[in-house]
Parts: structure tokens; sequence; C-alpha cells
């Protein structure tokens, strides 16, 4: 399971550079989605980001609520005289000293409800978060330059932007019954992949042996000390190997066992001998 959630975090971390998000200025809740009439584009319209139904119902839930947290304290507002969006943690951060402590609480706050995902986060992922809101906290502690730089930098979209593409790999892994370290090209297979489930345990199905059965040879136990052997016999219907006393099989069969046919005298015979 660790094993998964670590690839799972690498593929986050490379995605986030190969698809061109810009984690501190693309809004992590809403997306802008062309509307067409008679096939060309009319205009734009805004709405939430879609929540792929791979992942568990708890897995969506804790993205839509860290998508929209991070949207309102980052980017909720316009401002008429500012080129850019801010946030309550701007406003919070004006606060000297004691605005920025909270507003780091507050990008805890964050961080912990992002961990509470099924299976957790992995480790280089948690740390990246919690460096982005360390640096967040340093900068605002310079006066005015430091609460214009946490107005750019914005810690929470960035740690919104970093569950994002977290999930979208697990809700692909899932998809696809597999993961695939992008480093070393590892591949693990995922048991009960499918919609809503969000299962990353990895496939336990024992691998089927095509061999045919063979003979054990041994001295045997006690009343088989005469050389010889113990026979497997499989079951076709259950695949169990049995291993039964060459004796055994010997009187089943009317042979010696060692693969001479047994006596075909006639008794009458005999007797009258």
């Amino acid at each position: 399971m660790n094993a998964i959630i670590s690839i799972l975090g690498k593929r986050a971390l490379k995605s986030l550079d190969t698809d061109k998000i810009k984690p501190n200025s693309d809004n992590p809740y809403e997306e802008r989605v062309p509307v067409y009439k008679n096939g060309q584009i009319v205009k734009y319209k805004t709405q939430e980001r879609p929540i792929p139904v791979e992942l568990s119902s708890n897995d969506q839930a804790i993205l839509k609520k860290v998508r929209k947290r991070a949207y309102k304290w980052d980017q909720g507002f316009r401002l008429c005289c500012f080129p850019m969006r801010v946030g309550w943690s701007f406003f919070i951060g004006l606060i000297p000293i004691i605005g920025d402590f909270a507003d780091a609480l507050m990008a805890l706050w964050l961080v912990k409800k992002a961990s509470k995902i099924d299976g957790g986060l992995p480790a280089t992922l948690y740390a990246k978060m919690i460096s982005n809101i360390v640096f967040d906290f340093a900068i605002g502690l310079i006066p005015i330059v430091g609460d214009l730089i946490d107005a750019v930098y914005r810690a929470n979209t960035r740690n919104a932007w970093l569950l994002h593409v977290y999930l979208m790999a697990k809700a692909e892994a899932v998809r696809n019954g597999k993961v695939s370290d992008p480093e070393t090209g590892e591949t693990i297979h995922l048991s009960g992949n499918g919609a809503g489930h969000g299962v990353l345990q990895p496939s336990t199905r024992p691998a089927q042996s095509t061999s045919a059965p063979e003979a054990t040879h041994g001295r045997g136990w006690g009343w088989n000390r005469g050389g010889g052997g113990r026979m497997a016999e499989p079951d076709l219907e259950s695949g169990i190997v049995e291993v039964r006393p060459e004796r055994e099989l010997r009187d089943n069969h009317g042979g010696r066992g060692d693969g001479r046919s047994g006596s075909t005298r006639d008794p009458r015979k005999q007797g009258r001998r």
C-alpha cells in the first residue's frame, strides 16, 4: 500500500509540470469552458471543476472542500484598484504578527483536511505542502511587502493543486487497474478497480501452475521402507495434489508399483499344484 501511494506521489509531481498548471494563479475550484452554437464558440462559462467518479465518496468530498476553501482564502475577491484577485488570507495577513499566525493555522487546517483522504497523502506531497506554508508564513512577517508577496504566492492554492493532481493520478490508477512508477517503470496491478471505490490494494491473485504433478520418491514411512516412495495423484476438479502411498496405489491398480504388471496366473491351477 505504501509503495502504491509513493508511486502516485511521483506521478502527481510529474503531472504538475507536464500539464502546465500554474499552481499559484489557476483557479483550483472553477474552470472556464466554451459554449458552442452551430459548431462555433459563442461564449465561455464558469463551472465547478469535475471530480472523477473513480474516487471514493470520502475523497470526492475532501477534494471539493479543499478546492473551495483554497479559492475563497486566496482568490475570493476582485479589488477595483488591484490587478489580481485576493482572498480572506490576504486581509487576515495584514494584521501584524497575529494575522500571520492565524493565516498559517488556516493553511495547516487545510493540509490536515487533505491528509484525511483514503490512504493518506504521500510523504513527498505532505512535506511540500508544509514547506509552502512555512515559506508563506516567513514572508508574511515582512510588513507590507511580505503581504503583497503572499497575495501572489498563494500557499493554499498551491496545496489544493497538489491534492488535485494526486487524486487525478489515483483515479487513473483505479480506472486502469494498475499503476506504474515513472522512474523505474515498475507496474503494480490493483484489485477491486471500479467507479466509486477508490481501492488501492495490490492484487493478490495467486499464480496458477501449469506443470504436471510429479511423483515424490524417498524412503517413505515405516511401512514403506523397502524402497519406492509416495506417488502424487492430482484431483482434476479441485486442483489439489494428494500424496498417497505407493503400496496403496499398487493394490488399487493391481500392479506392483514399479511399472511391471501383477500376476495373471489362474488361481485354480495354483490350487492343483
